[in-house]
């Protein structure tokens, strides 16, 4: 059967997806150099303690909210929803330049959480609305890939703009979000059409969702990689830019990337590209900011396809697990890089990037494929879960890591993060043999 080509809705859902991970990724990635840089140096001065609580309620809020959303989104239609979460995301981050109390920036991190919570589900939805079974693969291939492109552009811009002025790059979110709102109002139209007569009860779903959390082999796995992989998954996603700001050698790659662009005669070009993403210290050393190395979009790009065409062939728990174990090494990687081996933190980069591109997505395959086909839709709730209980890596690593920080010894924490996924590696092979998965 030949490929249908894809409706222009489509394309207009992947645009707004890549603006809203470049304004999301823009300020997650770089908030925490920001809540704990001194207040003398235009940051809010937090100690990592107040940061992992203000972790943990982000994306506790932006991972259960969809729950919601996505019904919403079924009774009321997906345009008026994405309105409603710009309408939520655009005061957010205009307020955030307007104050540093620790109370008053918490409840606008709640906000932007609430509206990104409300977001996710509605270009996931739109995609899988506007393909079909002759485009489907590529067209989530497609949404999966400008994902990233927003990850990777929104980090990169707004490290940039915060050298001169973090409120810079409040304000470059700002108006990804209002590039967001004109292209929705003027383009963007429902793939769906509402029949109120057939609107789902909100509980309904909950409801559904509580048989499978009673079974114990859906509940064990939920419980097992919510707590020794989404944890500290996202521990790396909440300490890597920071840890990269404060305890890596970023001078020193600085002097290579120049080092390079000198021997390829282009010196003037290569001060000048790497000079938007660093600052000059009193010492005149140039240091990169963390937040545009310290994430993992490039090398997905790069390499999802390669990762996912050498593990297809493989059951979903043993690829979970070899992805673990490349994770683990990226920590290893990560925790090294401190010295005269800055070099290492790209190691380290890479190695977890392709240990989340060889677990995440088969995570997601496997929790599905143990419910019926015909409840395969809320696959989308149970998926939820554990991410959510992910968010806890907030008040508990990020904690741990400011313990350390005070001892002189930050890069320990990532033997941590490597210890708690190996735990969750054993774990993962002893509930499959257990349970002997097929998926």
């Amino acid at each position: 059967m030949a490929k249908k080509k894809f409706p222009m809705l489509f394309w207009i859902g992947n645009i707004i997806e890549v603006l809203e991970r470049f304004a999301y990724y823009g300020l997650y990635l770089g908030f925490g150099i920001y809540a704990t840089t001194s207040i003398a140096k235009n940051g809010l001065g937090w100690t990592k303690a107040e940061l992992g609580v203000v972790q943990t309620i982000f994306l506790f809020l932006s991972y259960i909210i969809p729950l919601l959303s996505g019904i919403l989104a079924d009774r009321y239609g997906f345009k008026k929803m994405l309105l409603f979460s710009y309408l939520l995301y655009l005061p957010g981050f205009l307020l955030l330049i307007l104050t540093k109390e620790y109370f008053l920036v918490l409840l606008i991190m709640i906000l932007i959480a609430v509206a990104a919570g409300f977001f996710k589900p509605l270009i996931a939805g739109t995609v899988r609305l506007t393909t079909d079974e002759t485009n489907r693969t590529l067209g989530f291939g497609i949404f999966y890939l400008m994902v990233n492109v927003g990850a990777f552009f929104g980090p990169m811009t707004a490290g940039a703009l915060r050298i001169k002025s973090w409120n810079y790059a409040f304000l470059a979110s700002a108006i990804s979000v209002i590039l967001m709102i004109v292209i929705t109002i003027l383009w963007y139209k429902d793939p769906i059409t509402i029949d109120k007569s057939k609107r789902i009860p909100l509980t309904q779903t909950f409801k559904e969702i509580m048989p499978f959390l009673k079974d114990p082999k859906i509940l064990l796995f939920i419980l097992l990689f919510g707590i020794f992989i989404e944890i500290p998954f996202w521990s790396f996603f909440n300490l890597v830019t920071m840890y990269i700001d404060q305890y890596v050698r970023t001078d020193l790659l600085y002097n290579s990337f120049i080092n390079f662009f000198n021997s390829i005669g282009l010196e003037s070009f290569g001060k000048s590209f790497i000079g938007l993403f660093s600052s000059v210290n009193a010492e005149g050393q140039h240091h990169i900011a963390g937040e545009t190395l310290g994430h993992t979009a490039l090398y997905i790009i790069l390499f999802q396809l390669f990762v996912t065409k050498s593990t297809e062939k493989i059951r979903s728990i043993p690829t979970i697990a070899i992805g673990i174990g490349v994770m683990i090494l990226g920590c290893i990687g990560i925790a090294n890089a401190t010295g005269n081996y800055p070099g290492l933190i790209f190691l380290g980069i890479i190695l977890f990037a392709i240990g989340e591109m060889s677990c995440m997505p088969r995570f997601e395959q496997y929790l599905i494929s143990m419910l019926p086909p015909e409840k395969t839709g809320l696959g989308g709730g149970l998926l939820r879960i554990p991410v959510a209980i992910g968010a806890f890596s907030g008040v508990t690593i990020t904690s741990i890591y400011g313990i350390f920080e005070k001892n002189n010894h930050p890069q320990y924490i990532w033997y941590v993060i490597g210890l708690i996924l190996l735990i969750g590696f054993i774990l993962l092979l002893l509930y499959d043999k257990y349970y002997k998965t097929k998926g």
